[in-house]
């Protein structure tokens, strides 16, 4: 009955150790989401700037380009 005692100790203690690396985990796995929803703007940020700057572009290119007689 003793081997049966300590085993069951034994489990309950690597059940609470595996809560807490749960625990862990899940407050891990929260800043993760935090710092992906912030870098989601930042993202969509630089696509509209880089865009909005392609398209600036394209327009002095044509702009030049019909002022030097071409099409």
């Amino acid at each position: 009955m003793n081997d049966v005692s300590r085993d069951l100790g034994r489990h309950d203690a690597d059940i609470d150790t595996l809560k807490k690396d749960m625990g862990d985990v899940k407050s891990a796995l929260g800043r993760i989401e935090a710092t992906l929803h912030e870098t989601k703007g930042g993202v969509r940020t630089l696509l509209a700037v880089g865009s909005i700057a392609g398209a600036v572009g394209a327009g002095i290119v044509k702009f030049v380009g019909t002022l030097k007689g071409g099409s």
